[in-house]
């Protein structure tokens, strides 16, 4: 019996009315979707013996859980516990392996701590451990954590004993990425440089020879510069490190670097057209794993033995993306997620090729209920390939179906070939789900994130507009049954796509939006002025307020609201201090002024990030009452899914 087969989901009482009697969804409805009031499970990682496994449990009481391989029993480690500061109170989000007998957990609070298997507390660790320092040897047992988030103070912590050694670098700025000997020595660090006397923010990286030798400058650069090389690892040979850098070229490799001349030497990992997100095994002298970031992502062994236990759980597990951690000899815990599942953990025992599922992520979502989301390419009218993923809801419908254009926030990230409430909520319904990664998009190269800078309501809109007719030309979406849709950045492009191409879509739904980027860029909100590198970094990928002025203006939806024609759903958290809440409020109130078609939904006392039970529930009810309205109802012989919520007893 797995830890996810263990729970029940929690419950919640409902007051007053949530829906309009004419519409087909509601808060109590959407409260047995498993994504939102569902249990969940994730931070699953195995011991160093493989004996047993720990995790986060999510629910309506969340826990840090240990549960025994062989017995399938479980046990608590840490539960929440009352703490006034927080509405829902010290609350365990991590867990971490230090030894067999010895896990960190840390709180929301910023409290951690190292507690036995018993659950017992052993030390304080500080206020959140970054990483375990080594797996054998003196540091084994010994963690680095932060002292201080804020200031970046950093220290190391024998987690048995809580004696810790504070590391005070003496060097200009906050420590952002460190590296380490195998003797424990900090011998690299990189250094953000943004202080009230910093005239222009920097990334600096430093190294030294020894733990009694000076540091010394190896590189610098604007923090807005491409440029930028991470230390990973300090190798063998004298003086060099392992570094992930796209120097002289367009994606992010594993180099050799020679610290005495200041030069790349050879490449170690390489990928022509994806971003190296991941490497392991330079702790041994040699690389042991890369992982690549393309539409699927992929994970490339170098190590024989390892290669071969891939290429069999693949085998038991196809259609998936199954990664793999532990004792290559021994016991394997595979974490297997994909499109159509939030993910599962098992246990692999190497020796007998025995698999046993320890975990489950949503045990509520049925994977074979879900739809397949599939990888394209289309051309951008200036030729640049845009990446994408196409979701198409079941049934056997003749000709093209509604669609969902669904934009991902950022917009310097990316959406993932993995399982999505979204998406499925649509597919579900009978409506092709589309998933534009347009310029700017991250993990597919500089050249391709570059050409993304400054381009908000320009190509990269265009880029999305290219799709939806792509797809159209395809026979794939009904033109006269598109909606757009999306969060913060994704619910600008909602915004701005009825603005701009007017005769595309049916309706639009924004979350957390931005309608004016001048307005947006002087706020002094998180989204760009909380620091001086947030604020540089902004300015350079979106536009500068003081000279860019009429730029933005020409592309800040509240300036052209007079020229939205079909319905807009517009919704936002009273409390978001990411993107101001008044984006949204002005938008409505310049549509309305403009006798457009808005409904407005504002959201009492949440963020950026829907992050109640409650409020989601009756976000997503508002959502799918606004797009049956104008996408229609789903079509009678697509296959229709029940929501369920409860986890198997």
């Amino acid at each position: 019996m797995t830890i996810a087969r263990l729970l029940l989901v929690a419950w919640m009482f409902l007051g007053g009315p949530v829906a309009d009697a004419a519409d087909r969804h509601s808060a109590a409805e959407m409260l047995r979707e498993p994504w939102i009031a569902g249990v969940s499970v994730s931070s699953v990682s195995l011991s160093p013996d493989g004996r047993f496994v720990a995790g986060i449990e999510h629910g309506r009481f969340q826990r840090a859980f240990l549960l025994e391989v062989d017995t399938s029993e479980v046990t608590t480690l840490v539960a929440s516990q009352p703490d006034r500061r927080y509405l829902f109170g010290q609350v365990p989000i991590s867990v971490k392996w230090i030894g067999n007998d010895l896990l960190a957990v840390d709180h929301n609070n910023r409290e951690s701590i190292s507690v036995d298997r018993q659950g017992r507390k052993v030390a304080d660790l500080g206020e959140y451990v970054i990483n375990r320092l080594a797996a054998e040897g003196p540091l084994a047992e010994h963690v680095l954590a932060y002292r201080d988030v804020e200031d970046g103070d950093i220290a190391l912590v024998n987690a048995r004993t809580g004696e810790r050694q504070p590391y005070r670098i003496g060097l200009p700025g906050k420590p952002v990425q460190w590296v380490f000997d195998a003797a424990g020595v900090m011998r690299s660090v990189t250094l953000r440089e943004d202080g009230l006397r910093v005239k222009t923010p920097r990334i600096t990286n430093w190294y030294r020879s020894g733990p009694q030798s000076p540091w010394v400058m190896l590189e610098s650069w604007p923090l807005t510069s491409n440029e930028v090389w991470w230390p990973l690892r300090v190798l063998d040979e004298p003086d060099t490190l392992a570094i992930l850098s796209r120097h002289q070229r367009d994606t992010e490799a594993v180099f050799r670097y020679d610290v005495a001349t200041r030069r790349h030497l050879d490449i170690m990992a390489e990928h022509p057209r994806e971003d190296i997100v991941h490497v392991s095994g330079l702790d041994t002298g040699m690389l042991e794993r890369v992982t690549t970031a393309g539409l699927k992502g992929r994970t490339s062994w170098f190590d024989a033995r390892w290669a071969g236990v891939q290429a069999s759980v693949d085998a038991a597990l196809p259609g998936r993306r199954n990664l793999l951690s532990g004792n290559k000899r021994g016991r394997v815990l595979v974490h297997s997620y994909g499109d159509v599942d939030p993910g599962r953990w098992f246990v692999l025992d190497t020796t007998n090729g025995r698999m046993q599922e320890v975990a489950i992520a949503m045990p509520g979502v049925k994977p074979e209920a879900m739809r397949p989301m599939e990888t394209f390419e289309y051309p951008a009218r200036d030729g640049l390939a845009i990446p994408a993923y196409l979701t198409r809801p079941a049934g056997e419908a003749p000709g093209a179906r509604p669609m969902v254009v669904v934009i991902h926030g950022g917009p310097n990230v990316r959406d993932a070939w993995e399982w999505n409430e979204d998406v499925q909520l649509f597919a579900r319904s009978g409506w092709v789900v589309f998933q534009p990664q347009f310029r700017g998009s991250s993990g597919f190269g500089r050249r391709f994130e570059e050409a993304g800078y400054r381009q908000w309501g320009r190509a990269m809109q265009d880029d999305i507009t290219d799709g939806v007719r792509h797809l159209i030309e395809r026979g794939i979406a009904d033109p006269k049954r598109i909606c757009i849709y999306g969060a913060s950045y994704g619910g600008y492009a909602a915004m701005w796509g009825l603005i701009k191409t007017p005769e595309l879509y049916r309706c639009g739904v924004s979350l957390a939006g931005i309608s004016d980027l001048r307005d947006q860029l002087n706020s002094g909100g998180l989204w760009d002025d909380s620091t001086r590198a947030s604020r540089a970094i902004v300015r350079a990928r979106v536009g500068d307020p003081e000279t860019d002025g009429p730029a933005l203006d020409e592309v800040s939806p509240l300036r052209h609201a007079e020229r939205v024609r079909a319905p807009l759903l517009i919704a936002h958290g009273n409390q978001d201090r990411r993107v101001q809440f008044s984006q949204s409020r002005e938008m409505v109130r310049a549509l309305e002024s403009a006798g457009k078609p808005v409904d407005w939904m504002p959201i009492d006392g949440q963020g950026h990030d829907l992050g109640g039970i409650l409020a989601r529930s009756r976000y997503y009810a508002r959502v799918m009452n606004f797009l049956e309205q104008h996408l229609g109802l789903p079509d009678a012989n697509a296959a229709e899914t029940p929501a369920s919520g409860a986890a198997p007893r």
